[in-house]
């Protein structure tokens, strides 16, 4: 039975130009590969080589510390620097910059491949922190952390395709191309989670991709396996969001998908960690999104982790007319980009080149009008107008009581605004002053 979730809006989905075209590899490989030394929420990792070494395809060039998680090298070549770059999230960080030799040899220490039906929960999490597998959807958390908290504690595992953000679709054709691989990892995780049910969660309108995992459905017999296509309703894909619309469970504010029994993958990230177990192969590769109304040639791309976005750019025919925002992510979510030279991460699933009438304009944020549409909007309940009059009136006491913790940050009070009013940074700062007085979250 499908459920439903509070809020949400419809944006247009604008998933045309790519929805049909298959991945497909640079023709013209990057000469130069950039890896950053953050690319997990944990925090940054630490370096394992040196400017002048050598370097193969699939060979640790950055460890688990402290913090972090591990990174490869997607290329064969030489280690140039160790020097700040930047970062599609924003600003500097520190990146391991290699030297492309085109050679694309393979690193020879490569792990070998597990046996699905001797594999214990033990080997799993160490093979997927060996692998530098995190959270592909966008949260970047450590997924082998995920995993062993999730052992013994879930009923449901689900397997999150719903790519609710406009115009990005790699998510679809990866599940589209390497559905067999992914459902045989989602069973595997089934077995050594412990839980009864799997659910692949896709957008109604990906009958493509809900035909051909219904195909390979067919075969499988050990876990009870289902996809579900649903109407596209923004934010669909986010992981509360999702666990209501398959379970009708809630997480409680401040809570965890473990409170309601449940784990959300993404399948991205189900993919790498199919590859890790089976294949032996280290998480050096993703697939990227190209499109907008300012891309000559839109198109879904399987890329090298640290390729510059410019290269990506370059290989869709560069930009037909000038871009009035550039993007990693969709229009909701989206990091602003500032320049091309920031690289593919493994959380970089799109690069979004937004013509001037494909999004709001900038334009003075006017007087609130007191509609409630960003109260009816916001999937967690929470109040903008409100948070944004007590933040004005700095009312530490009363912003407390609004549970802003929960606000993930997906733009519905914004986007729905009639007064284009900047809600969600609103909310941001907002949660920002509450850090700052130690109050809450």
């Amino acid at each position: 039975m499908i459920h439903s979730f509070f809020g949400g809006v419809y944006p247009a989905t604008r998933k045309g130009n790519t929805r049909r075209k298959p991945l497909s590899r640079l023709s013209q490989p990057p000469k130069e590969i950039v890896i950053p030394l953050i690319m997990c929420a944990d925090g940054p990792s630490t370096p394992m080589v040196s400017p002048g070494d050598s370097v193969t395809v699939g060979q640790p060039v950055a460890r688990r510390g402290e913090t972090g998680a591990a990174a490869h090298s997607s290329v064969s070549g030489r280690v140039a620097a160790i020097e700040k770059r930047p970062h599609p999230w924003g600003g500097l960080s520190s990146a391991i910059v290699i030297h492309n030799d085109d050679r694309n040899e393979l690193y020879q220490g490569r792990l070998a491949p597990l046996d699905p039906r001797q594999l214990t929960l033990e080997q799993l999490v160490e093979r997927v922190e060996a692998a530098g597998v995190v959270g592909m959807g966008g949260g970047c958390f450590p997924t082998w952390e995920k995993l062993a908290r999730s052992a013994g504690k879930i009923d449901t595992l689900i397997i999150n395709a719903a790519e609710c953000e406009p115009y990005v679709t790699a998510d679809y054709r990866l599940l589209l191309e390497r559905g067999e691989h992914i459902l045989r990892c989602a069973q595997v995780l089934a077995v050594h989670l412990g839980c009864e049910r799997v659910v692949v969660v896709t957008e109604g309108d990906k009958l493509s991709a809900v035909e051909a995992v219904e195909r390979r459905l067919r075969r499988l017999h050990r876990v009870r396996v289902q996809i579900i296509a649903i109407r596209t309703r923004y934010p669909l894909g986010a992981e509360k969001q999702i666990i209501q619309t398959v379970t009708g469970r809630e997480v409680p504010p401040g809570g965890s998908p473990l409170h309601v029994k449940c784990a959300v993958f993404n399948v991205a990230t189900v993919f790498a960690i199919h590859d890790a177990l089976f294949q032996g192969w280290p998480l050096t590769h993703r697939a990227v999104t190209v499109t907008g109304g300012a891309v000559t040639r839109p198109r879904n791309l399987w890329v090298p982790i640290g390729t510059p976005l410019r290269s990506l750019l370059e290989a869709c025919g560069g930009l037909r007319e000038a871009s009035d925002r550039m993007l990693t992510g969709g229009p909701m979510m989206g990091v602003a980009l500032q320049n091309l030279d920031a690289p593919v991460t493994k959380d970089t699933n799109s690069l979004v080149c937004l013509t001037d009438w494909e999004h709001k304009p900038e334009t003075p944020a006017g007087v609130c009008i007191r509609c409630g549409k960003c109260v009816a909007a916001c999937p967690m309940h929470l109040p903008p107008t409100f948070i944004r009059r007590a933040l004005e009136e700095h009312d530490v006491e009363k912003l407390a009581k609004y549970h802003l913790e929960d606000c993930n940050s997906c733009g519905c009070c914004s986007f729905i605004c009639p007064a284009q009013i900047p809600l969600v940074e609103a909310v941001s700062l907002a949660r920002a002053v509450l850090r700052r007085e130690g109050v809450g979250k």
